[in-house]
């Protein structure tokens, strides 16, 4: 009994080691780890400002992952960066580029907890 209450205690240390994002941990490329800690701090420090709304999702396109920082209370436009951390230079919602019309897959990847997906209104 003792070693199935260690093998729960530590799985659990495990899972909650993963809270932050909602893909496994190996799948978000560290320049995104670093954004995500700072959102984290910002929202920890100050949870009155509008980081509390963004989130980070993973898009695929020609194969390949592009991350895009979404924030509804942002005028900013989000622009796709790639694994490496190059930042296409467009942006995501125009629907001239190649990128916004054959883009899929959405995925959340970390979500501040004021943020609401609103793309259905898209």
């Amino acid at each position: 009994m003792k070693k199935i209450a260690l093998m729960f205690f530590f799985s659990l240390m495990l899972y909650s080691c993963e809270k932050s994002y909602l893909i496994p941990s190996k799948e978000v490329p560290g320049w995104l780890k670093s954004k995500i800690n700072k959102e984290e701090q910002i929202i920890k420090d100050s949870p009155q400002l509008m980081n509390s709304w963004g989130a980070w999702v993973r898009y695929e396109w020609h194969n390949q992952y592009f991350f895009e920082y979404h924030n509804p209370l942002s005028s900013s436009m989000p622009q796709p960066i790639s694994l490496k951390g190059e930042t296409l230079q467009i942006y995501a919602t125009d629907m001239n580029t190649d990128y916004a019309k054959e883009k899929c897959c959405k995925t959340i990847v970390w979500q501040g907890p004021d943020y609401n997906d609103l793309s259905w209104m898209e």
